[in-house]
């Protein structure tokens, strides 16, 4: 009986986290829209509050920190998860709530924006938090084939 009555609890507190998780991930970062000659709101509008600033040489320095989620279509998983989670009473919680912790809720970045003493970009470096270079989406390079 301790143990059923355990189970339930377990059942009751796991159960919907991976729902959770994937309907509240964050969306995708177009970076390929900061480039330089975009206005300093363009660059807000992109990567939000900049995490830190300074002068160098009468240029503007900002560091942007971001995390780059995936598309909306892929939150279509919320229906995979709650089947899963229907289907096996909660038991795909064990599978499902880590993966998507770990797995799905996007890659960090880093963003090192120069401005002139107009405002206007200068030059833009984008990385991954650790440091690697930053790719861009397949989605967002042929975007950017399109546009030259």
């Amino acid at each position: 009986m301790k143990l059923l009555m355990a189970w339930c609890l377990v059942l009751c507190l796991a159960y919907g986290c991976s729902i959770y998780k994937a309907a509240t991930a964050p969306p995708p970062v177009p970076v390929e829209l900061v480039k330089a000659g975009s206005s300093r709101a363009d660059v807000i509008s992109v990567f939000g509050r900049p995490t830190g600033s300074g002068k160098i040489d009468r240029q503007q320095l900002e560091t942007f920190e971001f995390i780059d989620g995936s598309s909306t279509g892929s939150k279509g998983r919320v229906l995979l998860y709650l089947a899963g989670d229907l289907v096996t009473l909660g038991l795909a919680e064990l599978v499902f709530w880590p993966m998507e912790s770990v797995l799905m809720q996007g890659s960090k970045g880093r963003a090192i924006v120069v401005y002139g003493p107009d405002l206007i970009v200068r030059s833009v470096s984008v990385t991954r938090k650790d440091g690697s270079p930053w790719t861009m989406s397949a989605q967002a390079e042929d975007k950017t084939d399109f546009e030259r």
